[in-house]
């Protein structure tokens, strides 16, 4: 038997051959692409980002966010009331509104109707009523000591002096708002200038009445409240530029001189029990008017 025999085949050597080379490439081809000097941060485990780096993410984040409007401190707000007063009240208390309610919504309020009944109560405070351009005392009257010839002096004196304003009247004050308002025409406020002349002479001529110690306190009344009136009749010929001063006005007029009505019924009253009477051709005979409603 030859040597031969023992050798592998010539195809098995093919093979084993085939299989070494193939074996031989993929670990050059390994060798090839593998990095000779790789770094350690490849192998080193990702580090968690640290608390300062989110904190620094957030507030890029925030910054990015529109804010709310910062609520207006007290000056500034007091400085926007102050603002929004002007000789026109209609407009100032508007203004007020705007102010007190845009306060109220930078806070989260407004909406909730005691808020809102609080805000126009606020308002109208801007609206402070017509004065008398004077304010009389017992200092300013002519007192007399209380007799019944005074007293009767008094009421023929009183009654002269209205028999002299017949045109200060309520109903020349209210027909000339109507046509105003009715058409829109401020030719017919004219009218009030007249009125308001009338009543202011009233009271001049009123304030220069002897009048009886015990009677003074009610007619100093009676001075002020019509002095109010004036001013009223006044303020009432802005009711087409200015209709909240106007309104505000006609209820003051009105107010005012009804308590003028009631402050004469307690002198009619005063002056009866005192048995001051009068005769029908005496001016003081108006009195009974007084007394009879």
């Amino acid at each position: 038997m030859s040597i031969a025999s023992y050798l592998p085949s010539s195809q098995f050597s093919v093979t084993v051959a085939s299989i070494a080379a193939a074996g031989g490439l993929i670990i050059g081809a390994q060798y090839i692409t593998r990095p000779q000097n790789p770094s350690a941060e490849l192998y080193a485990a990702p580090e968690a980002q640290s608390t300062s780096d989110w904190e620094a993410a957030l507030a890029q984040v925030q910054a990015t966010v529109p804010s709310l409007p910062e609520v207006p401190n007290q000056d500034t707000v007091s400085a926007l009331l102050q603002a929004a007063k002007s000789d026109n009240l209609t407009d100032t208390v508007a203004r007020t509104l705007l102010v007190n309610l845009s306060n109220a919504s930078s806070q989260g309020l407004g909406a909730d109707i005691p808020t809102q009944d609080k805000i126009v109560a606020m308002a109208a405070q801007a609206a402070a009523p017509p004065q008398a351009k004077k304010i009389y005392s017992q200092s300013d009257l002519v007192l007399t000591d209380n007799t019944p010839q005074t007293q009767k002096d008094y009421g023929n004196a009183v009654m002269v002096v209205l028999g002299r304003y017949t045109g200060a009247t309520s109903q020349a004050v209210l027909l000339a708002v109507s046509k105003a308002t009715d058409n829109n025409d401020p030719a017919e406020l004219k009218a009030l200038v007249r009125i308001q002349a009338e009543y202011e002479g009233l009271v001049e001529d009123l304030a220069s009445v002897a009048v009886p110690k015990t009677i003074a306190p009610m007619h100093m009344q009676a001075l002020n409240s019509l002095g109010t009136v004036a001013a009223s009749v006044e303020d009432l010929q802005k009711i087409l530029n200015d209709p909240l001063r106007g309104l505000q006005a006609l209820k003051q007029y009105q107010s005012k001189l009804g308590e003028v009505g009631r402050v004469f019924t307690s002198i009619a009253e005063a002056l009866s029990k005192n048995g001051i009477l009068f005769n029908k051709d005496e001016p003081g005979s108006a009195w009974a008017v007084f007394t009879s409603t």
